[in-house]
């Protein structure tokens, strides 16, 4: 019987609170259902058909803003207030791309055997194939086994390979500017590159202009554009679409940035939902060597594994940068055997998503010409290459969140005043009238 009079109890003060409640509230449409007041029914289920709809459109919006929160769907826009935008000059990595007359003048000084030309030539020069003669190479006669200590030699330094620099008409060593880099390729040198700690990246704007750079070259080079940050592999894409620059040439490239930038928000977001990772994330790799995240990394990281999997070390000019085993003779035959086999795995295992700041570029115009090499001036100074900007970025890219918690919180707020005439100062009236107020 106490139960009873408990229960009963219990429900005259529910209906007493929400009575009050629909008499004190400033919810529209509430006090008409809710009131002690002497109101027909006929006007209360009225009112209460009303609020039931309110509440059913009011919950089919929020489920739509719910699930974008949950998918955390990304987007972009275009920005064209460009007047003080910043661009990167991109980087430029040039690397010796053959020397021949450097191999036989090595195996000369030590004299060592001609029949080893093109596998001295093979292991100091990347190729597509790695080393075809290591198939059939005998050693001590036409290959070698420590074959590493020779390749700094063939390849020479900076001041071997460049002759002139210029940077928006000043002149500049040109061993200053082009620093040292690992890269497939090999050793080579590189311009405006960010992976480099003592680097200071040059860019352009309104207010510097479209400075050019200017250099000249006495070897057949191979020659990179790219952005700052990335690090040159065979799987990067080459927008001058020439494997290398030969002698004597005069090639003008001209440029085009496409900045795509992080609104806050991205943050927010799961790797999936933006499809690309930050600075501070990493691949699904294991053992990733590099301090940040490029696409570029990550492509030339993944090469070293297809390497791996296929022959159980990478070639010696990878294997500096991955920390990876570097192949000997037997390991870059293996390399050599199972180049397509190595290829395959990279296109079908590899996930290198973009990165989420990037700037790329394309080559709008690539003007190359031959240059007779009986004029002497041009015989001391090599083969020329100029890289410049057609104009400033007028476009960028900005990518954000379609919506964060705070956008959830407005629209709760902009969905609760529309079908309700609610505001926080509701919800506070709300939790007052039913659970704090006792008379």
């Amino acid at each position: 019987m106490s139960v009873l009079k408990i229960s009963s109890s219990i429900i005259t003060t529910i209906k007493y609170k929400v009575r009050r409640f629909g008499d004190m509230s400033n919810l529209h449409g509430v006090g008409y259902v809710f009131s002690m007041s002497n109101i027909p029914y006929f006007k209360r289920f009225f009112w209460l058909i009303i609020l039931c709809i309110c509440c059913f459109g009011a919950w089919e919006i929020l489920k739509s803003s719910l699930y974008i929160l949950s998918t955390g769907a990304g987007s972009y826009v275009v920005e064209t207030n460009n007047l003080e935008w910043n661009t990167p000059f991109p980087g430029v990595t040039v690397c010796k791309h053959t020397d021949m007359e450097a191999v036989k003048q090595y195996l000369k000084k030590y004299n060592i055997s001609t029949n080893a030309t093109k596998f001295f030539h093979e292991v100091s020069f990347w190729d597509l194939k790695y080393c075809t003669s290591c198939t059939i190479c005998k050693l001590n006669d036409s290959c070698v086994e420590d074959f590493t200590s020779a390749i700094p030699e063939i390849r020479q330094g900076c001041s071997q390979l460049f002759t002139e620099c210029k940077f928006g008409g000043s002149d500049f060593n040109c061993c200053d500017k082009f620093q040292p880099i690992e890269t497939e390729f090999g050793s080579c040198y590189v311009f405006n590159s960010a992976l480099l700690s003592n680097a200071s990246l040059l860019t352009v704007n309104r207010t510097i202009g479209l400075p050019d750079l200017v250099f000249h070259v006495r070897k057949v080079v191979a020659v990179r554009i790219h952005a700052p940050r990335d690090i040159v592999s065979g799987g990067m894409l080459n927008i001058l679409q020439v494997q290398s620059v030969p002698l004597v040439t005069e090639m003008d490239v001209m440029l085009r940035a496409e900045p795509t930038i992080n609104d806050e928000s991205v943050t927010t977001l799961s790797e999936a939902s933006r499809d690309c990772l930050l600075d501070d994330e990493r691949p699904p790799y294991p053992d990733w060597p590099f301090g940040y995240y490029t696409r570029s990394a990550c492509i030339l990281y993944c090469r070293a594994l297809a390497q791996m999997s296929r022959c159980n070390c990478t070639h010696h000019f990878l294997a500096k940068i991955v920390n990876k085993p570097a192949c000997n003779i037997l390991g870059l035959n293996c390399l050599y055997i199972k180049r397509n086999s190595i290829v395959h795995f990279a296109k079908e295992k590899c996930a290198c998503p973009m990165a989420c700041e990037e700037t790329v570029y394309d080559a709008i115009h690539v003007f190359s010409r031959r240059v007779s090499t009986t004029m002497t001036e041009q015989q001391r100074l090599g083969t020329m290459i100029k890289v410049r900007f057609t104009n400033l970025p007028s476009l960028r890219v900005r990518r954000l969140a379609i919506t964060t918690p705070l956008k959830l919180v407005v629209d709760m707020g902009g969905i609760g005043g529309v079908f309700f005439g609610a505001s926080l100062l509701s919800v506070i009236e709300l939790i007052y009238l039913l659970c704090i107020r006792r008379s």
